[in-house]
């Protein structure tokens, strides 16, 4: 089969941290066989359709933390948003959506592990355990293959049936959606409270679709960095959008909070939203949220922060809870049932081949600035 295959190596590292050009950092496309299914109750899947996530990018450009390479298993397919074709068994044809957490059920280790047992598979503590080596998910392990590919392997347990009135476009944004509501309903949204989104690439459009469905009643604030982003953004439910550069204006506006200029430029409120949901994951972006949220207010760090640097100190002094927001807790369901009405497809950019992986990768990042959010690598016409 045909598959796009990652092999980290720190000379590849630092090149794509040089660089930033993708594949420096050890992307290449080659013909291998395709992957085993480890066990009974694994089936062969087709992709049809497979996404290019931030932390793919930062990955291949050298900014993805070290600390995550562990969690991994070297030569790997990558490709975790995934929008597939059941190739054997039972369910042969059938079009599904992939859960990619490799959890203690997917790896057959038993006991489950505390966090599976109360269904938080993304936190599975015995990665590296069991049927499968070492990964997160399928995508970052050498053993199940990834969405990048003509083939891959997934438990049963991973997959979700695609409902037949959602597009292969609508289906392939189901897993990042999930992501989203899963850290929306971490941050607790309730009606009357002042929210900020900051960012509106994928992650930040669909956290405030989330928003808007899980708490209608409450202020949502989306700081973009795009004129199309901003439009986005209100169209999936923002009641007020600015530039990042704006966010501390737009929130002194809307929350009644006094804002300070002081040392250096620096500006700060004193007050400011109830919750903010960074879904950057740069210093920058990490700093911005915590000076726009009031004391004793909530920080939810949604997009995959890498190396970064930032000022916490009004962390500190506000007594802000900071807390991290990644995978999913049984949200694959509501994420499929939304994806439909919201008709997500719509969002995706036109699909691109394989080989032409290096100009999709230069892409991605510059997609939102047209007004789409995802970029996605298309296999249905590579058979």
């Amino acid at each position: 089969m045909l598959a796009l295959e990652y092999t980290p190596s720190v000379a590849r590292h630092v090149a794509g941290r040089v660089s930033r050009r993708a594949g420096a950092g050890g992307l290449r496309l080659r013909r291998m066989a395709p992957p085993r299914p480890p066990g009974r109750d694994w089936v062969s899947v087709r992709p049809r359709l497979s996404g290019i996530c931030g932390s793919d990018q930062a990955l291949f450009s050298g900014s993805a933390s070290p600390y995550l390479g562990t969690l991994t298993s070297a030569p790997f397919v990558p490709g975790h948003e995934i929008v597939g074709e059941v190739a054997g068994g039972p369910r042969r044809g059938e079009r599904v959506v992939v859960e990619p957490a490799l959890s203690c059920v997917v790896r057959g280790v038993e006991p489950e592990c505390p966090e599976c047992a109360e269904g938080m598979s993304a936190l599975c503590r015995n990665t590296g355990e069991g049927a499968v080596s070492a990964g997160l998910q399928i995508g970052y392990c050498r053993d199940t293959g990834g969405g990048w590919s003509e083939g891959l392997v997934a438990h049963a347990s991973q997959l979700h049936a695609v409902p037949a009135e959602l597009s292969d476009e609508d289906a392939v944004l189901i897993e990042p959606l999930a992501c989203c509501l899963h850290a929306t309903r971490a941050a607790e949204p309730r009606a009357g409270q002042a929210i900020a989104v900051v960012g509106a690439g994928t992650i930040g459009a669909l956290c405030v679709a989330a928003l808007r469905e899980l708490a209608p009643e409450a202020t949502v604030v989306c700081a973009a960095k795009h004129p199309a982003q901003e439009q986005l953004a209100r169209r999936l439910g923002a009641d007020h959008t600015c530039s990042p550069q704006r966010l501390h204006v737009e929130a002194a506006r809307v929350t009644g909070s006094r804002r300070l200029v002081g040392h250096l430029g620096r500006e700060l409120l004193l007050g400011g939203f109830d919750t903010v949901l960074d879904c950057v994951g740069s210093g920058e972006s990490v700093e911005t949220a915590v000076t726009v949220t009031r004391p004793r207010g909530r920080v939810m760090l949604v997009g995959m922060p890498g190396q970064v640097r930032a000022d916490l100190s009004l962390a500190w002094q506000r007594e802000l809870e900071l807390r991290g927001a990644y995978g999913y807790r049984g949200d694959f369901p509501a994420a499929i049932e939304l994806a439909g009405r919201l008709r997500l497809g719509r969002l995706v950019a036109e699909g691109w081949h394989l080989r032409d992986h290096r100009d999709a990768l230069e892409h991605a990042p510059r997609a939102s600035r047209s007004g789409s959010i995802k970029t996605v690598f298309d296999l249905r016409g590579e058979r």
